[in-house]
């Protein structure tokens, strides 16, 4: 587990549909089929906690991501509205234009550096919809500046679970506390900026900042910080890893970019993304699910029963802790023909089966759900066809695409070489018209 947990994880799915493992002296029960891990995702019976939500609230404390079944029902309604539909609308102006900002000053023949890049323009967008006073763009560059080392160190405290050994003062861990220090002083600025009335009034902080508990009391300080690492983690790691994984990808499959531009050619006929494209750029959409269903950020998931059930025939026991990949689940060639090629067209209408909605949880499920869902695919739909559009990000080396697994999933790559589509480089557009 932990020299190779991906491969671990996934040579574990061929087995029984609960398989019990002893991680680092604790009994860890890995759910392996997807009708069992749909189990877990939905029902009371199990709620947040194992190791992987038990590391994961070294960051972001008791938010929305993280918190307990019980405090869910109070925080989802105070940051549901944020993510409604016609909220989202509203944010596509502001992430289009950032996406605009980011990819306006590219270079012919530029080595482009997509994770960096990607992390920058979700910080950019997170900073401009979702917490948008001005120490709030201050706090989203630094999440993306500290979350490699941040995840990084969580990765070894979540395989590694003995407090002191983090307590040393090792390299490693001096990096993760001077970031972890460096994110919450943001984020106190953040605080005592709304709380000085400086806040805009119609982001999700405010909202968030505005509510109140079921006495009537505001939230405090340390319950709006959470929130507020929730949102910053969120919306910056996972839209930045998308983007980046489905960018390495088009280099090292040339059919689906070429499928790609056709679409956004013909859709598009040069013109920037609007939200209201959205629905007409399906096969965009599918390269993005396809890109999620092989490399799921959060690429395992864990959950703490709550009583004794019964999972897959299974008797799992009251206080155990459940863990349940995405990425294994969402390669089993069972559900996923030739589960290692990447092909948009799974994700067809006509081609999707229950069994795949079933073994796709790179979303969660249930009422755990994640809240982002909508504003994290409109963000990517319209970066990916905006820079797809105008770009072709071809390989600089011929080094593999690999999976990094710390916290989340990241790509193990080197940079990608920028060169501008024209008639030359496609054969069909010039100059951002279609012929």
């Amino acid at each position: 587990m932990v020299r190779d947990p991906l491969t671990f994880l996934s040579s574990l799915r061929g087995g029984p549909a609960v398989v019990r493992v002893q991680l680092a002296g604790r009994s860890v029960y890995v759910v392996n089929a997807a009708e069992a891990a749909h189990q877990v995702l939905v029902s009371s019976v199990f709620d947040k906690g194992g190791p992987f939500m038990d590391t994961a609230r070294i960051l972001v404390g008791n938010g929305v991501i993280t918190c307990t079944n019980a405090d869910h029902r109070r925080q989802q309604p105070v940051m549901r509205p944020a993510f409604h539909r016609d909220q989202v609308a509203r944010y596509a102006m502001v992430m289009g234009d950032c996406v605009a900002q980011t990819v306006s000053g590219w270079r012919e023949g530029e080595r482009i550096d997509v994770e960096a890049r990607m992390y920058g323009l979700a910080a950019q967008v997170v900073g401009r919809t979702l917490i948008s006073a001005p120490a709030g763009r201050q706090a989203a560059g630094t999440m993306a500046a500290a979350l490699p080392v941040l995840l990084e160190g969580m990765f070894r405290q979540m395989l590694l679970p003995w407090p002191l050994l983090h307590r040393l003062p090792l390299p490693a861990n001096r990096r993760f506390h001077r970031a972890q220090a460096r994110l919450d002083l943001a984020v106190r600025h953040v605080i005592a900026q709304y709380r000085a009335g400086e806040a805009p009034g119609d982001d999700v902080l405010s909202l968030v900042m505005a509510a109140a508990d079921d006495d009537g009391r505001p939230l405090d300080d340390t319950e709006v910080r959470d929130q507020i690492l929730s949102v910053l983690a969120a919306g910056v790691e996972t839209t930045a890893s998308l983007l980046a994984w489905t960018l390495h990808a088009l280099a090292d499959h040339p059919d689906v970019e070429r499928r790609l531009w056709a679409e956004l050619d013909r859709e598009l006929a040069g013109n920037a993304p609007v939200f209201a494209d959205i629905g007409r750029l399906s096969y965009t959409r599918q390269v993005l699910i396809e890109v999620l269903r092989l490399w799921p950020p959060t690429w395992m998931l864990s959950r703490i029963s709550l009583g004794e059930t019964v999972l897959a025939d299974f008797t799992v026991p009251a206080g155990a802790d459940v863990i349940v990949s995405p990425y294994a689940l969402q390669r089993d060639p069972g559900v996923f023909p030739d589960p290692e090629r990447l092909d948009p067209d799974r994700w067809l209408p006509e081609r999707i089966t229950p069994a795949q909605r079933q073994a796709f949880t790179a979303f969660g499920g249930g009422r755990r759900k994640c809240l982002g869902e909508q504003y994290g695919m409109t963000e990517t739909v319209l970066a990916l066809a905006t820079i797809s559009s105008r770009w072709q990000l071809g390989k600089a080396s011929a080094a593999p695409l690999r999976p990094l697994p710390r916290f989340l999933l990241t790509p193990k790559a080197g940079p990608l070489v920028a060169t501008r589509r024209t008639a030359a480089a496609d054969g069909r557009r010039t100059g951002g018209r279609q012929r």
